[in-house]
């Protein structure tokens, strides 16, 4: 059954039981529909992991309105939504996102010094190796380690990228679990993975692969090259960098 289909026949079924919020029911399940197949499912195993649209309307057709929409019930809910966001899941999602900016942050700063060590801005001769405190490196060095940096730096954003999506979407799925206590009203089961277009996905899947390798192979490069200038494993000591 494709999803139109099952749409339509989950309409007509919950037509049949006289609910007020079909338009809503609607519009969750194909959205869960959109979530399914972002995430690589086909429309007919979509509607096979969900039953029948008889079945499911008959879900929604079983609770009952009163029961939430009684005073005590709304003031427990509410009290227990008080303590369990403000002890608990307001400081977690801050922890996230603080940690989220950080990784941000950390991409700006890595792809800045990358920038820094391309340009051979801190060599000898150059506009600011008057007024920057630097340590002596062979340009080329400092040209790999750079282009190191650089794809380490978008490595982060892709990384950041990620995980601020995926933040989004426990946020939307909690959320979204208080309307469902509050309502009484059953929702399509959530997505585990923030939805993605394929292509955009494959677009970040690429670019982290290139600059993991990229980011691998020129540290290496530039590691190798500082050995051979200096002329010793340790080529720190060489030139004196900690002393």
């Amino acid at each position: 059954m494709t999803k139109q289909e099952y749409l339509a026949a989950l309409e007509k079924a919950l037509k049949s039981i006289n609910t007020n919020e079909a338009a809503d029911i609607l519009n969750e399940y194909e959205e869960h529909f959109n979530l399914k197949i972002a995430d690589g499912y086909s429309e007919a195993e979509t509607a096979d992991r969900l039953g029948t649209p008889e079945e499911l309307a008959v879900q929604f057709k079983e609770i009952t309105p009163r029961v939430y929409g009684r005073v005590g019930t709304k003031i427990v809910l509410g009290i227990g939504f008080f303590f369990l966001n403000s002890m608990l899941a307001i400081p977690l999602i801050a922890s996230l996102y603080a940690m989220i900016i950080s990784l941000g942050a950390t991409a700006i700063a890595v792809g800045a010094g990358g920038l820094f060590m391309v340009a051979g801005l801190g060599r000898p001769g150059s506009l600011l190796s008057d007024y920057v405190d630097t340590l002596y490196m062979p340009y080329l060095s400092s040209l790999l380690l750079g282009f190191a940096l650089l794809a380490l730096a978008a490595l982060a954003v892709i990384g950041t990228i990620y995980c601020l999506r995926y933040a989004n979407h426990l946020v939307k799925n909690y959320i979204g679990w208080h309307k469902t206590a509050w309502t009484g009203r059953k929702k399509p089961p959530a997505s585990l993975h923030p939805v993605i277009a394929p292509k955009r996905r494959r677009l970040m899947r690429t670019i982290a692969l290139i600059s993991l390798i990229a980011f691998a192979v020129t540290f290496i490069a530039g590691t190798v090259s500082l050995v051979i200038a200096a002329g010793e494993i340790e080529f720190w000591h060489a030139w004196q960098w900690f002393e």
